[in-house]
């Protein structure tokens, strides 16, 4: 485990590394100069994790989150005093997990383990939903192509797809990219599709 310590108080920085390298199974541990960007860091390092350990939060902080998480780290958050509602933000800002006086447990890495699965747990589901949403716009294209080649050229529906995937292999490419030049073009003036080499729709077994 790649461990990334970023606090403002050096001290305490330095007491919860000491806490870290004590336990067996931790990994690398290293603490973040406190007078550089913490999210330029942790973008060139590319650590595990990054505990932030803080006293007081405050609106800074939660800056401070949100810029680190948009690094694609997963976060967790150290705080001394309970706050429900710098709780939720932080959570909202990204942070994986929030903590109070994690610091002083016994064994800390079940925490940080848990931290990293979450992390890639959301990450899995994110891809996956951006995926999900990428095949959704595919298709609207397609269908959107199909259509106009029904209604302008006269196609039927299976002569139209026909078309579309006969120019995806002549190009080589995708099927929702072809669609989407096709609809491009036909929002072009004259002028401007008389100069483009996109073919026209002759011979399309319709």
């Amino acid at each position: 485990m790649d461990i990334l310590i970023a606090d403002t108080d050096p001290a305490r920085a330095t007491a919860l590394a000491a806490r870290l390298a004590g336990q067996t199974g931790t990994g690398r541990i290293r603490i973040a100069p406190a007078d550089q960007n913490l999210a330029a860091i942790v973008a060139v390092e590319q650590p595990d994790i990054v505990i932030v350990d803080m006293a007081r939060p405050d609106r800074d902080s939660l800056e401070q989150l949100r810029s680190i998480t948009a690094q694609l780290a997963p976060v967790t958050l150290f705080i001394d005093e309970d706050d429900p509602a710098f709780m939720e933000e932080a959570i909202a800002a990204g942070v994986v997990s929030y903590h109070v006086n994690a610091a002083t447990n016994v064994d800390i890495k079940p925490v940080l383990r848990s931290a990293i699965a979450l992390y890639r747990y959301a990450s899995r589901r994110e891809k996956r939903l951006a995926a999900a949403e990428a095949e959704l716009a595919d298709r609207r294209l397609i269908e959107r192509a199909k259509k106009l080649l029904i209604q302008r050229d006269r196609m039927s529906e299976p002569a139209a797809h026909r078309f579309l995937q006969r120019r995806a292999m002549e190009r080589q490419m995708r099927l929702a990219d072809v669609a989407r030049g096709l609809l491009r073009d036909s929002e072009a003036p004259e002028s401007d599709l008389s100069e483009r080499s996109w073919p026209g729709t002759e011979g399309t077994g319709s």
